[in-house]
């Protein structure tokens, strides 16, 4: 154990014996304020429901040319309770200081450095590190460099802190690298939600090339791609991620203050799916080639960029910005570029990760200051959703043949009396409901009974052993002699297949399973017969996704629940795609 994890372990170790003493002294200043107002620097911040907060944590007094290093506030404020946090935007502000006005924005440009935070919440278990060195104070669920990145988790999800949870564990190292003592607190504008009907838990993934010590170590002269790996011991759906990094020139033994490229930095963090698809987020192209050993899934590429636009040169040219991979959906359309890279962009229902996945984190720096930098960091924050419980589901269900019979109005009146035992009221004479087709029946309209039809549905199921998507529904649908009721002559415009679909699957977003309703509908052709006795015949054969593509999608373990199955004439004109149009089969059957 080094220095500095056994200075930590001693803080960790004395919790019992602080509280009210030093650090809750230093947590006392700590203030949340209502109805904040802030710069929004990235252009990200989404506009949705929540409440605003501001937290202020300090002030802090840091000694000319000094630095506080991983001080610990054990009673840090949360903003919320039994609540769902949205989104955190960090800033290093002055406050109290003699030099600067209150809230003005502590950076480079004036001597300030935001080293690293992190938040804990000291009432839930770390699912990465749970006895780890910052682990097991708790879990670890944000934190920022002086980069300064803004979590945003897309909708419907948030981080929930719960009931009681009055307050977080802070962990701070702030530099001053001014010849002038100042005064400086962190400040982090949060967004949170209490309708919980209207969102969902999403929780964090600590990744650290420290693994579970305290996240400092030492890179080598020149290009290193260091690694670390982790066995992930939860499933779901990875909703967002992005990586910290330091910059080698910064607090080097000579520093530059303005960034001096020729010592290098920060290049990338990295998190890769050993073994899975060579699927790829992040910049595209990046700006610096991957590593070769990446040949799994790159869950993302998060890389480090230095004098960006966004900057307007309160970095110096230092490192200013990480890109994150996300679901892209709620930040607005003139976000950071850097930042919210498209190539970084996840499907809306996240990227699959399953319990025994090995997560092999990469973290590349380039480090030209001619001596091994023994306090860089490579970690990734990720946020995830997990896969929920299960449904029933049964071994097989297929194939489903309905047949289909004339459709009829229903007895709204009824001038008569069904037989016994079914003796309800009934209506004489029986309606058909379609207005334009019919069938042929000897006792109704003279013509031969030759009418069939029937709709027919048959599972494809997918192979696993392949990459792509087989999966499929057969759809068969058939309806012999289709007639005109005017004339009974041979119908040859469309028919259309309205199917109530009560879905429950895994495609419904990071949170997967769900129970929807809809209309599923598909248009038949109708084709005129030589015979002069028997109407049109109207066929189908194809498959869902034929029709439409990716209505069926393999591992998804979909089952329709099938309402009534109607299917409805083309209407004056014959075009199934225009009103009006009356129901003309519906599933049934019939015994002489």
């Amino acid at each position: 154990m080094g220095n500095r994890e056994r200075l930590l372990a001693l803080l960790i170790g004395a919790i019992t014996l602080v509280v009210g003493m030093a650090w809750s002294a230093t947590a006392s200043a700590d203030q949340i304020i209502t109805n904040p107002t802030f710069t929004d620097s990235r252009s990200d911040f989404p506009s949705r429901p929540g409440t605003l907060v501001e937290a202020r944590y300090g002030p802090f007094t840091v000694n000319a040319n000094s630095q506080v290093h991983n001080a610990v506030d054990f009673s840090a404020p949360a903003p919320c309770t039994n609540c769902y946090i949205t989104d955190i935007v960090p800033n290093l502000i002055y406050d109290g200081d003699a030099n600067n006005t209150t809230g003005t924005t502590a950076n480079l440009d004036n001597g300030a450095m935001m080293h690293h935070l992190v938040l804990i919440n000291n009432g839930k278990s770390d699912a990465v590190c749970p006895s780890g060195l910052q682990g097991q104070i708790g879990e670890r669920f944000f934190a920022s460099g002086n980069e300064r990145t803004h979590m945003h988790l897309p909708s419907p999800f948030g981080y929930y802190n719960q009931a009681g949870q009055n307050s977080w564990v802070l962990i701070y190292h702030l530099v001053n690298k001014s010849n002038v003592q100042k005064k400086i607190s962190i400040q982090i504008v949060y967004r949170y939600r209490t309708d919980v009907a209207n969102v969902a838990e999403s929780k964090p993934l600590w990744l650290d090339i420290d693994g579970c010590g305290d996240s400092e170590y030492t890179t080598p002269v020149g290009y290193a791609d260091t690694t670390t790996n982790w066995t992930s011991t939860v499933g779901g759906r990875m909703i967002a991620i992005s990586g910290h990094l330091h910059d080698v020139d910064i607090t080097s033994a000579n520093p530059c203050v303005n960034h001096c490229p020729a010592e290098g930095g920060g290049i990338a963090t990295t998190a890769e799916i050993v073994g899975g698809p060579n699927t790829y987020y992040g910049p595209v192209p990046p700006n610096n080639p991957p590593p070769a050993t990446i040949t799994g899934t790159t869950l993302c590429r998060s890389e480090g960029y230095y004098g960006t636009a966004t900057a307007a040169g309160h970095w110096l040219g230092h490192l200013d910005t990480m890109s994150g991979c996300e679901i892209q959906t709620d930040v607005p359309a003139g976000r950071q570029p850097e930042a919210y890279p498209a190539g970084g962009a996840y499907p809306t229902a996240g990227v699959p990760i399953k319990v025994g996945d090995t997560i092999k984190l990469h973290a590349e720096y380039q480090n030209g200051t001619g001596t091994p930098q023994t306090d860089v960091m490579g970690i990734m924050m990720a946020w995830y959703v997990p896969t929920p419980t299960g449904y029933g589901r049964p071994k097989g269900a297929s194939p489903m043949r309905t047949s289909l019979v004339p459709a009829f109005n229903q007895c709204t009146s009824p001038n008569s009396t069904h037989g016994a035992p079914l003796s309800n009221g009934s209506c004489n004479p029986p309606v058909q409901s379609s207005n334009f087709l019919t069938i042929g029946s000897p006792d109704a309209n003279g013509a031969a009974a030759s009418a069939t039809g029937s709709v027919t549905m048959i599972a494809v199921p997918g192979n696993s052993s392949t990459t792509a998507d087989e999966a499929d529904l057969k759809l068969k649908v058939s309806a012999t002699d289709v007639r005109k009721k005017s004339d009974l002559t041979d119908y040859t415009g469309q028919l259309k297949v309205v199917e109530p679909l009560r879905i429950i699957d895994h495609d419904n977003g990071p949170q997967e399973i769900a129970v929807g309703d809809t209309t599923y509908s598909f248009t038949v052709p109708c084709t005129a017969t030589t015979s002069t006795t028997v109407g049109s015949t109207c066929t189908l054969d194809t498959t869902a996704d034929a029709l439409v593509a990716n209505t069926i999608k393999e591992g998804v373990r979909a089952v329709w629940q099938v309402g009534k199955i109607d299917v409805y004439d083309g209407g004056a004109d014959g075009v199934a795609s225009t009103d009006p149009n009356t129901r003309y089969l519906t599933q049934g059957y019939f015994v002489p």
